[in-house]
C-alpha cells in the first residue's frame, strides 16, 4: 500500500477533478483489475468493466492543524487493507482547506495497492487526470494483457538457476520474521542531496559510464555492510520491468503492476572503488537480463524460514518521466508541500527520486527499525555519497561512511568523566585510615569485629615476617585461606612487605594450584599450618604462627603506583590457567574511579562474597577499606546458605553488596515482602542480569540503586555500569557507561568505530588495562595498541573479545563473546582449557566442549568426545578431571561419538554437534508424597527436567546457586531444619529424601539408598 499525497494552493474545481479521476479508471483495465484466489485454486486477476468509484470529499476548512489530521487520516487509513477481490484497488479524497479568498486551498490523498499501481504508473495516471482535468485529450490506453502474457511467457526455470548460483554459499546473520499480528509501524527519513553534490555525482556517472542507480546502491551497500558487520549481503532492488520489445517507445506509458525485486549480493573488498561499481553494474545488467525473482523463491534459495522476511532491504531508484509541480502548475495548482508513504515491505525501504531534487527517503517499520536508526543511515549514505568521487582508486572497504559529527558524538558517548590522576596508591589509603581511625570497626566476622588498628597491627606482622624469610619488595606472595579476616590480613600484609599477592583457590585440584605456583614464580606462600605441609618446596608462613604487635605503619614498605599489585588467575584457551599482573596504579585508578562514580553513595557496610581468587572481590576489599567503610565477611556456612546470608545483610545493618544476578535474585526471593529497607547499593556482576531482576529488587529493595557492572579482570574489574531501572530497562540490561578516567571503543573487524547500534568488539584503553599475562603461551598478549597515525600516539588497549552495541542513548549492551569463552556460575572458562584436560586422560581420541544454554534451564558445559573401548565411564571421566579442574569447568553431560564431525579444513565442527539431550523419561520415578514434593522443588530449579529417584542433582547440571535456591525452598516447604550439606552429602534424589525424613522423625515408604561419597561442587561466588 502506497499514500501519495499534496497540499494544493489555487482556485480548483472539485466536480471536473472528480470526473477526471473516474474516467482514468475506466480507461485502464489494470485499475479496474481485482484479484481471487477461490476460482481456479491460483490467483486470478478479473477485470471488471464498470468498478464502482468516486472521490470522497472532506471538509476540513475549520481545523487549525491540517497536518495533524493528515497523519491521523493516513493512520485510519492504513488500518482498512484493501477488499482485494473488489476493483479499484485505489482510494483517493480532495480535502477541502480554504475554499475561498485569494488563495483557496486543498489537500489531494490517494491511497494505492501495489497490485494496481507502482511508482512509474503513478506519474502516468496523475499526467493523465490533470490533463482531462483542463479540458485536454490523452491517447487510448495501452492493454495491460499484453504486458501479462508476456510476463507469463518467461523462463521462470533460467531465472532461478542465475539467481541460484549468483546466491550461493550466503548465509544470512540472521532472520528477520515476518508479523501477521502487528501492522507495520511505520517511520520515515528523508535526506535532499545539495545540488552540487547531485551535480558531482552525474558527472561522475557520466565520466565513469554507470548509472546513478548503481551510484547510489554501492553506497548503500556500503553502509549496510558497515552497520551490518558483514561483507557479504544481499539486498533487493526494486526494478521497474518495462521491455521496450514490447511496445517500444509507448511502454512507459502502460499503467499497472510493472516492477519485480532483483537480490543483489555484494562482497565489499579491496578491489578499487571504480572497478567495485563497474562489478557490480555488471551483475545488475546480468540480473536485470534473467529477471525478477518472487519472494517465496528467495526465501528458498537463502534457506531461511517460511515465516521469514527474505531482505532485510529494498532499494528502489526512480526517475519518473512526469514532472509533478510543472505538471500540477499547468492545470492552475501549485504544490505547497507532498509526500508519499509506503508501507514498508521490508525492515529498510530506501527510495531515491531523481527528478527536479535528489531526494533520499528511507522508509522503516519500527517493529524492528527505530527511527533514529533510519536517521543514522541516511546521514552515512549522504556521507557516501559526498566522499564517492574522491574515493575511485582506493580500494572499496577502506570508503569511511561514517560522518564527522557522528565519530565525535560516539567518541563522547564511550569516554568516562575526566579523573584527576590519583596520587599514592590504594595501600597508602588504607594505612591512612588504620592511622586516622583506629578504633573504627574495618571487619565483621563470625569470630567478631576486627578493628583498623587491629587489622594494621597483623598486617604489620605478616610484612615483617615476610621481611625476615626473604621475600624481598617486587617479589610474588602466594595466599591460600578462607574467606575470613586473615586473608584479609594476608593481602594486605602481602602489600605491605612491598610484593605483590596471588590467591589461590583452597578447593581447587593440586595440580590446578601447582601450575598457578609454577608460572607466577612465587616466593613464598600464606596459608594454614595444617596446608603447609603440602608445599614443601615453597616458604610457607602459617597464620595461627603470627602475632600481632603494635607497628609504626609509617615504617613500613610502600610500593610505588609502577609496582604489581597483585595476579589473578583465569581460564586459558590453551590448556593451561594464565595470570594477570595488576599494577598499583591500576587499582589506584579503580579504586578512585570507584568512589567518583558512587560519590553519592559512600561506602558503610560491605557484604564480601566473592572468593578472593575471584576479581570481583578486589571491589568490595579496596573500595570499602580505602573508604573507611566496614567488610561484613560470611564464613563458609553463611555463605552457602541464602537465609543465613540474609540474616547477615540484616543483622550488621549491610548498605552495600556486590553478587552475581543469580544469588541476587536467590536472596531477594528469600527476603520476601520484608525486603532489605536498609540497603543502598547493590552491584550485580559476572554474569549477565536479566530485566526481571531489576523489577525484582525494585520491589523488595525499593530504597537502593541497582549497578550492573560489567569488566573483565584485564581491565581491573570493572569498565562500565548502568544504574537499572524498571522504566529504562527493555528486553535487556544495558551494561551502561563507561566509569570515570576509562576509555571505551567499539570496533569493527577493520578497527574501524562502529555506528551506534551496531555490534562490535569492546576495547578498553586508559589507565584501568592491566599490565601483562603471566604463563600465557608465547605470543599471546594482553596489551595492544590502538590507533596512532601521524603526529598522534598510539594508546594502550585491551580487546576483550566481548561483543557489544552501543545504543542510540549512549548506553551499551552485551551481545556475547566473539571466541568460545563462556561464564559458567559466574566463572570464566576456557573451553579448551577443559578439552585439553580430557585429551590428556586415556581412552579420549577426540573432544570438543561446548556450551549448552537451552531456555529456562541452567548454562552446563557438554563434552563430545570420540570415545573406544578404553574410554572411562562419566563417573570416572569425573573423578578424572576432578584431579586437574575446578569443579565448575567438569563438563556436566558427556556424549560419546564414534568420531567427531570435521569441516573442510580439518577442525571439529561445533556448528555439527547435536544438541545434548535432557533426559525425557526416568528410571524409576519418585516414590511417596515427600520424595515426589522433593522431585517438583528439584525439577523447578533446574529449568523444568523430569525427576527421577536415582537422579544425582549435579549431574543434571546442577550448580552451587541452584543449590542454595533448593535448599532454600525445602527449608520453607517441606523440611525446616535442611541444609546444604545434606544435598552436598545425599545428592540422589531419595537418599536426600531418606535423609531429611530421618532428621525430620518422619518415615517414609519405599526402600533407602545408602548415602554416596561426599561429591565437591563449586561453591557460590
Amino acid at each position: 500500500m502506497g499514500q501519495w499525497w499534496a497540499a494544493l494552493a489555487g482556485p480548483l474545481d472539485a466536480e471536473s477533478f472528480a470526473a477526471a479521476w473516474a474516467a482514468v479508471v475506466q480507461r485502464h483495465s489494470a485499475l479496474r483489475s481485482g484479484f481471487h484466489w477461490e476460482l481456479k485454486g491460483v490467483p486470478a486477476q478479473v477485470v471488471v468493466a464498470a468498478p464502482a468509484f468516486e472521490v470522497e470529499r472532506l471538509d476540513w476548512s475549520a481545523r487549525d492543524n491540517w497536518r495533524a489530521a493528515l497523519d491521523a487520516l493516513l493512520e485510519e487509513d492504513r488500518a482498512h487493507p484493501f477488499d482485494l477481490r473488489r476493483p479499484p484497488l485505489m482510494r483517493v479524497r480532495l480535502v477541502t482547506l480554504a475554499p475561498e479568498g485569494p488563495a483557496p486551498r486543498h489537500l489531494l490523498v490517494w491511497t494505492r495497492h501495489h497490485l494496481a499501481v507502482d511508482g512509474w504508473s503513478l506519474g502516468e495516471i496523475l499526467d493523465e487526470v490533470l490533463t482531462l482535468y483542463r479540458g485536454g485529450t490523452v491517447p487510448p490506453a495501452l492493454s495491460f494483457r499484453r504486458y501479462v502474457e508476456w510476463w507469463q511467457g518467461r523462463d521462470v526455470d533460467a531465472a532461478r538457476a542465475h539467481w541460484g548460483a549468483a546466491l550461493a554459499g550466503h548465509s544470512p546473520d540472521s532472520a528477520v520474521r515476518s508479523s501477521t499480528v502487528h501492522a507495520p509501524h511505520i517511520g520515515e527519513a528523508c535526506h535532499i542531496l545539495a545540488p552540487a553534490l547531485a551535480d558531482r555525482l552525474g558527472a561522475l556517472a557520466r565520466s565513469e559510464r554507470l548509472t546513478l542507480s548503481t551510484l547510489v546502491e554501492g553506497a548503500w551497500a556500503l553502509v549496510l555492510a558497515r552497520t551490518e558487520g558483514t561483507d557479504d549481503l544481499v539486498m533487493g532492488c526494486v526494478e521497474t520491468v518495462r521491455p521496450p520489445e514490447l511496445l517500444g517507445d509507448r511502454s512507459s506509458h502502460m499503467v499497472g503492476p510493472q516492477i519485480g525485486v532483483l537480490p543483489s549480493r555484494v562482497r565489499r573488498d579491496a578491489r578499487p572503488l571504480r572497478h567495485w561499481l563497474a562489478e557490480l553494474q555488471n551483475a545488475r545488467a546480468a540480473g536485470r537480463e534473467a529477471g525478477p525473482l518472487g519472494l517465496d523463491t528467495m526465501r528458498d534459495l537463502l534457506g531461511l524460514p517460511s515465516d521469514a522476511l527474505p531482505l532485510r532491504s529494498l532499494i528502489a531508484v526512480q526517475t519518473y518521466p512526469l514532472a509533478l509541480a510543472a505538471a500540477f502548475r499547468a492545470a492552475g495548482l501549485e504544490i505547497l508541500a507532498s509526500g508519499d508513504v509506503t508501507l514498508p515491505d521490508m525492515p529498510l525501504n530506501l527510495m531515491v527520486e531523481i527528478g527536479e531534487a535528489f531526494e533520499l527517503r528511507l522508509m522503516v517499520d519500527q517493529q524492528h527499525v527505530a527511527l533514529t536508526q533510519a536517521r543514522q543511515l541516511l546521514d552515512m549514505l549522504a556521507t557516501a555519497l559526498e566522499r564517492l568521487p574522491a574515493h575511485l582508486d582506493a580500494p572499496a572497504n577502506t570508503l569511511d561512511v561514517m560522518p564527522d559529527a557522528m565519530r565525535r558524538d560516539i567518541e563522547a558517548a564511550l569516554t568516562g568523566q575526566p579523573l584527576p590522576a590519583p596520587a599514592g596508591t590504594a595501600l597508602d589509603l588504607i594505612l591512612a585510615q588504620m592511622r586516622a581511625r583506629p578504633e573504627a570497626p574495618a571487619l565483621i566476622a563470625t569470630g567478631g569485629v576486627w578493628t583498623y588498628g587491629d587489622l594494621g597491627a597483623r598486617a604489620a606482622a605478616i610484612a615483617a615476617r615476610l621481611a625476615g624469610a626473604g621475600v624481598r619488595p617486587g617479589a610474588r606472595v602466594a595466599v591460600m585461606l578462607e574467606h575470613g579476616p586473615e586473608a584479609v590480613a594476608a593481602i594486605l600484609g602481602i602489600l605491605c612487605a612491598g610484593a605483590s599477592y596471588v590467591p589461590l583457590d583452597p578447593e581447587a585440584p593440586a595440580e590446578r594450584r601447582a601450575m598457578i605456583l609454577a608460572s607466577a614464580g612465587v616466593a613464598a606462600l600464606v596459608t594454614r599450618r595444617a596446608l603447609a605441609d603440602a608445599f614443601p618446596a615453597l616458604a610457607t608462613l602459617a597464620v595461627e604462627d603470627i602475632t600481632p604487635e603494635p607497628a609504626d605503619l609509617d615504617a613500613l614498605t610502600r610500593p610505588a603506583a609502577v609496582d604489581e599489585a597483585y595476579v589473578i588467575f583465569t581460564s586459558g584457551s590453551t590448556g593451561r590457567p594464565k595470570g594477570v599482573s595488576v599494577g598499583h596504579d591500576n587499582l589506584r585508578t579503580h579504586v578512585a574511579a570507584s568512589a567518583a562514580e558512587n560519590a553519592d553513595l559512600p561506602i558503610g557496610r560491605f557484604l564480601l562474597t566473592f572468593p578472593l581468587f575471584f576479581d570481583g572481590s578486589v571491589t568490595g576489599l579496596f573500595c570499602t577499606l580505602c573508604e573507611g567503610g566496614t567488610l561484613v565477611l560470611p564464613d563458609a556456612t553463611q555463605a552457602r546458605d541464602v537465609d543465613r546470608l540474609l540474616a547477615l545483610i540484616r543483622d550488621n545493618a549491610v548498605t552495600h553488596v556486590c553478587l552475581t544476578p543469580s544469588l541476587w535474585a536467590l536472596l531477594l526471593e528469600a527476603a520476601g515482602p520484608q525486603g532489605l529497607p536498609g540497603l543502598r547499593l547493590a552491584k550485580v556482576a559476572a554474569e549477565p542480569c536479566p530485566p526481571a531482576l531489576v523489577a525484582a529488587h525494585a520491589a523488595r529493595a525499593p530504597n537502593a540503586v541497582l549497578c550492573n557492572e560489567y569488566g573483565p579482570t584485564e581491565a581491573t574489574v570493572w569498565v562500565c555500569v548502568e544504574r537499572c531501572r524498571p522504566e529504562t530497562t527493555g528486553a535487556s540490561v544495558a551494561i551502561g557507561h563507561p566509569i570515570p578516567g576509562t576509555r571505551l571503543h567499539v570496533l569493527d573487524a577493520e578497527g574501524r568505530p562502529c555506528p551506534f547500534g551496531t555490534i562490535g568488539e569492546l576495547v578498553v584503553s586508559g589507565p584501568a588495562v592491566a599490565r601483562a599475562y603471566i604463563g600465557a603461551e608465547p605470543g599471546v598478549a594482553l596489551r595492544t595498541p590502538l590507533g596512532g597515525t601521524g603526529a598522534t600516539p598510539a594508546v594502550v588497549a585491551y580487546r576483550t573479545g566481548d561483543r557489544v552495541s552501543l545504543g542510540f542513548d549512549g548506553r551499551l549492551f552485551f551481545h556475547g563473546r566473539r571466541d568460545r569463552q563462556v561464564k559458567i556460575a559466574g566463572y570464566r572458562v576456557e573451553p579448551g582449557e577443559v578439552e585439553a584436560a580430557l585429551q590428556a586422560l586415556p581412552g579420549i581420541l577426540d573432544v570438543a566442549v561446548v556450551v549448552d544454554e537451552t531456555d529456562g534451564r541452567p548454562a552446563r558445559l557438554v563434552a563430545h568426545i570420540g570415545a573406544g573401548p578404553a574410554t572411562p565411564d562419566d563417573a570416572a571421566l569425573r573423578q578424572l578431571l576432578a584431579a586437574r579442574l575446578p569443579a565448575y569447568m567438569i563438563p556436566h553431560t558427556f556424549l560419546r561419538h564414534s568420531r567427531l564431525p570435521r569441516t573442510a579444513n580439518g577442525k571439529v565442527d561445533l556448528a555439527a554437534l547435536p544438541p545434548a539431550p535432557f533426559t525425557e523419561t526416568v528410571d524409576a520415578a519418585p516414590e511417596g508424597t515427600f520424595e515426589t514434593a522433593l522431585a517438583a522443588l528439584w525439577s523447578e530449579a533446574l529449568g523444568g527436567v523430569r525427576i527421577g529417584r536415582h537422579d544425582h542433582f549435579f549431574a543434571l547440571a546442577g550448580t552451587s546457586l541452584l543449590a542454595m535456591q533448593m535448599i532454600a525452598r525445602v527449608r520453607r516447604e517441606l523440611a525446616p531444619a535442611a541444609t546444604l550439606a545434606d544435598l552436598f552429602e545425599a545428592p540422589q534424589l531419595a537418599a536426600l529424601a531418606a535423609r531429611l525424613a530421618a532428621a525430620a522423625n518422619r518415615p517414609e515408604p519405599g526402600p533407602a539408598l545408602a548415602g554416596r561419597q561426599r561429591a565437591r561442587v563449586e561453591l557460590p561466588s
